[in-house]
Parts: structure tokens; C-alpha cells; sequence
């Protein structure tokens, strides 16, 4: 069974098949037709709709529908429908008007199913990465997708591309979606101007953006456990996942890394660092078993300028408790103690700072874990930009004990460290400056 109706722009009744059309308008004809809705498309309810511009006494916008039970073609019908009624009447189609017109020529002429047409919709989405299988997911878990297209020739193109694909999918073209009666679509076609090609809508884009990054975070968390197997200290044997003492460092709770057994996060800090991306990030991974760098540089320059500072400071002591015997200027002795003691610093600070820092951590990368960690950390970089990137990379390598910091940062703490030695030394040798310089003036 079969009807064919058609409306006025203002929902009022022109023509029905089944006889005489009631003389009420139909609010949902208006209110589909202000929001710019060109066409509707569902063969579950074996119905189609769109507006075609007709002469009869003026030109005007009508909305067409068609039904039909039967699984016939639902556009075709809809194009054979209006053009017997069109010449029954004597009226004329107005081709070639632009907008939404342009979607029933495309249809009536065929042109909207050109294999080409079709397959170059397909190909904008492709390019883009947007297979069917997110088309079919989309639709599964979000309700429905949106698309935009440059135009209403593509439109049509997208709306035969959709047909094919998704036989079952009930498709609209519209302008907004701000109207209920197409709340239930499956694919949402909206022309759009600021587009050169087929392309995933906000609301798409932004459900294709969180699969994309739930993927690549789940194969970065699959190549950092790789990554701790290729270094053949996987967290627990036979499985995939660390063990509560390889990802807290040791099973006492400490922190620290498993004593009776090598830990897997030098490994994984390793093959993280030497990955191009995470440089690119501007963070470098340490695991738990990294030297506490502020801590070992400031013992290290202790050592090394308490002795030195102590003599220095000695010396310009005698030097200024024999100043009266030597007749040299005071303003000379202190001209020339802060010179000595500049130096002092300065040589301190160069022996100290020209070691080699300790930018490495313990822990080899083998090569077959460098790739995918590089990969993944690439894919997630693309989706979601470095700042969420970061957070990922952190998450993933919480786990293994292993801390995610800025690149550099571990010769800032080095550096400040270093400082502040030398400072705490300065002032020793100060204190042993003033006690020898003082102290013969209060024995005798």
C-alpha cells in the first residue's frame, strides 16, 4: 500500500492520493520546512519527504511525501509521484533553483547515485579516517551522526551514499536540527559552506575524538607492558598486568623497587626516553630507582667545598690577623678577599656543574618496545594535544613506580643543589675566615 501526498510550505494540504486532502495544515510540514529540512529518509517507517519547487500559478516551495509498505523504492517513488501530479496539473518543476532543490534534482536525475559520486563521498570519510564501522558504532552507542557537506549537490550524494551503505538508517538533509520530527534519524546531513568536502560533524568529531583516544591510551598501556616484557622483566610472569610489588616498587609498600629481583620500570623508563615523541612532549620518564638527584648533588658539593671553603677561609684569616705586621691596606685585604672567594665559588661551581649530569637512568630499551611506545604516543598526541597526552603517559606509567617530569628538570634540581652547597661552604669559610682573624685580637 502506497500514498502520496503534498503540502504547501505552510503545512496546508495540496494533493493526497487516498482522495480529496483534509483541509487542516500540518504543523509538523511547517515546522520541518522553517528549519530547512530538504529531506527525510526512513525505511524502517517506509516513508520519504523533502521539498521540490513547483510553478503553478508563481513559483513555491512544496514538501512531498510519499509512503509505502511494500519495500519499493522509496525515492523513486517519491520523484515519480511528484512528476505524474506535476503533469497531471499542467504545472512545472522549477530545476536548477539551487538549495534545497537542489537535492530532489540530484535524485530525479539520477546524478546523487553516480558509483563515483558515491564512492567520493565514501572517500572524503576515508581520508579522514571514518570507516563504517564508527559510522555503525557512532550510531549504536551516540543515536545518530552528523555529517557535513559543502553543499545540497553533496547532500544528495551523502544521503544515496547512506542509503547504500546503511540500508536501514533513516537519513535527514537539514539545515538545523533544532526540530522534533527528525529526532529519530540515524545520519544527520547538514550543508555547510565552511566545508570542502564530506566531512564527521561537532558532535561526531567529538565522539570519533574520544574513541580515537581511548584507542591509542589502550595500545600505549599495551606497549608499556611490552615494553617491560621486552626487557624480560615482565611484572608478573603469564601475566599481563604488573604485579602489586612491581607496581608499587616492592611488595613491602615501600616504594622502592623489588630488592630480590631486577624491576621492570628502568626498562620502561628507558625505551620511554628514547622515543622522539616524548621528547617532542618535553618530559622524560624516571623510575624509582633513579638517584635522588637534589640529595646526591648537594652531599657531593658539601664534600667537596666544606674542606676547600675552610681553608680558604683560614688563609685570608691569617692574612687579616697579620694585617698590622704587614702594613697592607685593609681595604686592599678586602678587596682581595672577595676576590679569592669569587674565584673559589666559581672554580667550585664549574668542577661541580662540568660533570656529566646524570640524565640517564638505569634500565635498557630494546628496540622491537621502542616503536610502539613511539606510535602510540604519536596517535594520542594527534587526538588529544600533549597537555592530556602527558596525563596519559603519567597514568600509564604510575603503575610501574615510574614518575613522568619535564625534560631538564632533573639538571634544574641539580643545579639549584649545587647552589646552594656552595653557599652553605661559602658561609663555613666565612665563619672560619672571622674566627682566625678574630681570634688572636681576643687571646691576646
Amino acid at each position: 500500500m502506497s500514498r502520496f501526498r503534498l503540502y504547501g510550505s505552510g503545512g496546508r494540504p495540496v494533493y493526497d492520493s487516498d482522495g480529496e486532502p483534509a483541509d487542516r495544515r500540518l504543523d509538523r510540514i511547517k515546522r520541518e520546512f522553517n528549519a530547512g529540512v530538504a529531506v527525510v529518509y526512513d525505511p524502517g517507517a517506509g516513508l520519504v519527504r523533502g521539498q521540490v519547487k513547483i510553478h503553478r500559478r508563481s513559483p513555491e516551495q512544496f514538501v512531498a511525501t510519499y509512503e509505502d509498505d511494500t519495500g519499493a523504492d522509496l525515492l523513486a517513488g517519491l520523484v515519480d509521484h511528484v512528476r505524474e501530479v506535476v503533469d497531471r496539473r499542467e504545472w512545472t518543476i522549477q530545476h536548477g533553483t539551487g538549495g534545497a532543490q537542489a537535492v530532489y534534482d540530484a535524485l530525479a536525475d539520477g546524478s546523487a547515485f553516480d558509483p563515483e559520486t558515491v564512492a567520493a563521498v565514501a572517500g572524503d570519510l576515508s581520508d579522514q579516517s571514518v570507516g563504517q564501522a564508527d559510522v555503525r558504532d557512532a550510531v549504536a552507542e551516540a543515536g545518530a551522526i552528523d555529517l557535513l557537506v559543502p553543499d545540497y549537490g553533496t547532500a544528495a550524494a551523502a544521503l544515496a551514499y547512506a542509503r547504500e551503505t546503511f540500508p536501514d538508517y533513516a537519513v535527514a538533509v537539514t539545515e538545523s536540527t533544532d526540530v522534533e520530527t527528525i529526532a529519530g534519524v540515524d545520519v544527520v546531513i547538514r550543508p555547510d559552506g565552511g566545508v570542502g568536502r564530506v566531512s564527521p560533524g561537532p558532535e561526531f568529531s567529538e565522539w570519533l575524538d574520544r574513541r580515537r583516544a581511548a584507542a591509542a591510551t589502550d595500545a600505549l598501556e599495551r606497549a608499556i607492558e611490552s615494553a617491560a616484557a621486552a626487557g624480560d622483566t615482565p611484572p608478573t610472569a603469564g601475566s599481563e598486568s604488573p604485579s602489586p610489588s612491581a607496581a608499587s616498587g616492592r611488595g613491602d609498600g615501600s616504594g622502592a623497587p623489588p630488592t630480590g629481583e631486577a624491576s621492570a620500570a628502568p626498562d620502561i623508563a628507558a625505551t620511554v626516553n628514547r622515543t622522539d615523541p616524548a621528547s617532542e612532549l618535553g618530559v622524560r620518564a624516571v623510575p624509582p630507582s633513579a638517584p635522588r638527584t637534589a640529595r646526591r648533588e648537594l652531599r657531593l658539593t658539601l664534600t667537596y667545598g666544606l674542606p676547600s671553603a675552610a681553608l680558604v677561609g683560614a688563609v685570608l684569616g691569617v692574612a687579616w690577623s697579620g694585617a698590622a705586621l704587614t702594613s697592607v691596606p685593609r681595604w686592599l685585604l678586602a678587596a682581595g678577599s672577595v676576590v679569592v672567594g669569587v674565584a673559589w665559588a666559581g672554580a667550585l661551581i664549574a668542577v661541580r656543574l662540568g660533570d656529566a649530569p646524570d640524565r640517564d637512568t638505569p634500565g635498557r630499551a630494546a628496540d622491537s618496545a621502542v616503536v610502539p611506545v613511539a606510535d602510540a604516543l604519536s596517535r594520542l598526541a594527534a587526538v588529544v594535544g600533549p597537555d592530556a597526552t602527558r596525563e596519559a603517559l603519567a597514568t600509564a606509567l604510575d603503575p610501574y613506580g615510574i614518575a613522568v617530569e619535564p625534560v631538564g628538570e632533573r639538571d634544574r634540581r641539580r643545579r639549584r643543589a649545587v647552589r646552594i652547597g656552595v653557599a652553605a661552604a661559602a658561609g663555613v669559610g666565612a665563619l672560619v675566615l672571622a674566627a682566625v682573624a678574630v681570634l688572636p685580637s681576643v687571646v691576646a
